[in-house]
């Protein structure tokens, strides 16, 4: 028994010094994995990563960095690139034109009954604050269902800094130009009003903002982009605008509110978006409203607009077999100086004041140059024989 008490003993003392052994191998072995899956964490060693000599450190950044093109230029600004430079009025970033005009840029809602309730918004669009004492340009056919009265509908305009929707009224509206005026109701304090620019002097390329309430719900939402064309011509019921095309982006909501240039001036009303491209927005030239605006203001109406009562069509020569090139009258609206004078669908025109007629502009450009109450000679070719007829202009609020 002693000799196998002494066997057991041995092996003991040879256990001992084996567990410690793997008992220190395995902490070390622990310790080993915990700084390598920190390493791992920190990303200062990967599957893919090995030991870099500086040489190599440097050689590899190289290769991580592309050759820049010779024609790029790292200080290039689309903001200062797009602007124009006036020496009488300094040149303003986004965020200054944004902080000049966004607090006169109104939200407007035209509130009827709905199936869930008998007061909520029916109709959004945007709006722009043009005096102190709160009268508000917007689109027409935004508010046209408030303008009656009796229609049941009423407005209401959210302007910046104000708690609680202001209410308002249609002073009046321009179908031809699709521009209205509100009225908000009186304040304890001047309303906040933007300046008005020289939508004349625009350049194709020339930076834009165009601030405004998207889909109704995103009230004070500023889009940048340029000035991508001028002068498109746009039909809007039956009357050819000529307005400014650009690619800030203009959405549902966005119509009636302000295009804005460099110098923080707005030289646009954002009224339309062609839906089926990408970038494809309207804006009304301020300088082609700003006296229907006046009008409105002061009368109510357009007052004082040349107006003729005839609708015309070009008439190309090989239209039809025996088509004969000209400017033929298609309507006459009943009672309207045209009617008086004596034109009648058919006649093709042949000058209007003395001015020949080869295209049907020439009869607005004509037209413009005079005033409700002048006579202009018409001379017209009827059944193969010329006519001249007089024509008294009228005033273009006489045919509402």
């Amino acid at each position: 028994m002693s000799e196998n008490n002494q066997e057991v003993k041995k092996k003991g003392s040879i256990l001992v010094p084996v567990l410690a052994v793997i008992t220190i191998c395995s902490v070390a072995f622990s310790m080993m994995q915990t700084v390598y899956i920190l390493r791992l964490a920190s990303g200062s060693i990967g599957n893919m990563t090995y030991a870099q000599t500086p040489e190599e450190q440097e050689e590899s950044v190289s290769r991580e960095a592309p050759e820049a093109s010779p024609v790029a230029d790292p200080e290039f600004s689309l903001e200062h690139a797009a602007s124009v430079t006036d020496p009488n009025k300094p040149t303003l970033s986004t965020v200054e034109i944004v902080n000049r005009v966004s607090p006169a840029t109104v939200s407007v809602y035209v509130m009827g009954q709905t199936m869930t309730s008998s007061n909520a918004p029916v109709f959004t669009g945007t709006g722009f604050i043009v005096s102190e004492n709160g009268y508000v340009v917007t689109n027409r056919h935004v508010v046209e269902e408030a303008e009656d009265p009796e229609s049941g509908y009423s407005l209401m305009v959210v302007v910046p800094g104000y708690e609680i929707p202001i209410e308002a009224q249609v002073v009046g509206s321009d179908i031809q130009t699709d521009i209205a005026v509100l009225k908000l109701e009186e304040q304890d304090e001047p309303f906040p009003y933007v300046t008005l620019g020289d939508s004349d002097t625009l350049q194709v390329g020339e930076l834009v903002v165009a601030i405004g309430n998207p889909l109704g719900k995103l009230q004070g939402t500023v889009t940048v982009g340029v000035v991508s064309a001028l002068d498109r011509q746009i039909n809007n019921n039956g009357y050819t605008m000529e307005l400014i095309q650009t690619d800030a982006s203009i959405n549902s909501g966005n119509s009636g509110g302000p295009l804005i240039n460099s110098f923080g001036e707005v030289i646009g009303v954002t009224n339309a978006k062609i839906s089926s491209g990408e970038g494809l927005g309207f804006a009304i030239p301020i300088s082609d409203v700003d006296e229907e605006i006046q009008s409105i203001i002061n009368y109510g109406y357009v007052a004082n607009r040349p107006y003729l009562g005839v609708t015309v069509g070009n008439v190309a020569s090989d239209a039809y077999y025996g088509a004969v090139e000209g400017v033929y009258v298609a309507e006459v609206d009943a009672g309207s100086p045209a009617e008086e004078a004596g034109l009648m669908p058919g006649d093709m025109l042949v000058s209007v004041d003395g001015v020949a007629i080869t295209r049907s502009d020439d009869i607005i450009d004509v037209r413009d140059l005079h005033v409700p109450g002048d006579e202009i000679p018409i001379v017209i070719e009827r059944n193969g024989r010329q006519l001249e007829l007089t024509l008294i202009i009228g005033d273009s609020y006489d045919a509402e």
